[in-house]
């Protein structure tokens, strides 16, 4: 039960969600997210530690950079049904058309490159 309760806190905030779905698409740093999303380093990185406890994220280090992806292979029973319904959810929303918009925008600038 406490996996259950861990992933449904992850999800009570819409910014974390929003990370999660452009997360399930491709891997981001926290530098590019920070780019993507309205708020601080100190929280891009808090919301990404919050998904990562919860189990729907894995991470490495790329140089200085720190780089998060969706786990759909390691995460557990409760992670893995969020996932798919959120793969499969809000595609056709106009603040995921815009995130992945912005997302475009920071690999074509390069920031991760920029940030290393």
């Amino acid at each position: 039960m406490r996996d259950l309760i861990k992933a449904f806190k992850a999800l009570s905030d819409e910014t974390r969600i929003r990370m999660l779905k452009l997360l399930l698409e491709r891997d981001i740093c926290v530098c590019e997210m920070e780019h993507i999303f309205p708020i601080s380093r100190s929280q891009v990185s808090r919301n990404l530690k919050i998904l990562m406890d919860a189990g729907f994220l894995k991470r490495w280090r790329e140089g200085k950079s720190v780089v998060y992806v969706a786990d759909r292979s390691n995460c557990n029973q409760y992670c893995w049904a969020v996932l798919r319904l959120l793969a499969d959810s809000f595609n056709d929303e106009e603040t995921t058309a815009k995130d992945r918009e912005k997302l475009r925008q920071v690999i074509a600038d390069k920031v991760r490159e920029r940030s290393k």
